[in-house]
């Protein structure tokens, strides 16, 4: 019978070694997740963190807390506008096709499996 360290190493195997990277660099959190995944397949969206933690389902100063430090990443783009702080996916095209190959990958339920790992090994909540 193969060991838990074999077995979780196979489960790990053929990953982009890119989208490995952003996931261990920029997806420590469900709420990074939920976050990200809503604003690709909402391309036009900007918003604040408000509203945005209605969209996702999550309490409204997490995703402020979560926007912020994302956006300091470069995953997401901040703009104030009548002193309000506004949220959108980041217009840089290397960034955006790493977050579509992430969603896209995502719709595989073993890489779901793959991602919800490091979500969980990152300390993910």
């Amino acid at each position: 019978m193969p060991s838990h360290n074999t077995l979780l190493s196979d489960i790990m195997e053929e990953m982009d070694p890119d989208v490995l990277v952003f996931i261990k660099e920029h997806i420590s959190s469900f709420t990074r997740w939920d976050v990200i995944r809503f604003l690709h397949e909402n391309p036009n969206t900007e918003d604040t963190a408000e509203n945005l933690a209605r969209f996702v389902g999550r309490a409204p100063h997490v995703i402020a807390g979560e926007a912020r430090e994302m956006a300091e990443e470069g995953i997401l783009r901040a703009e104030t506008a009548s002193g309000h702080t506004i949220y959108r996916l980041t217009t840089d095209a290397q960034m955006r096709q790493l977050i579509a190959d992430l969603v896209e990958a995502a719709r595989d339920r073993t890489f779901r499996m793959k991602l919800v790992y490091h979500i969980l090994r990152a300390g993910g909540r």
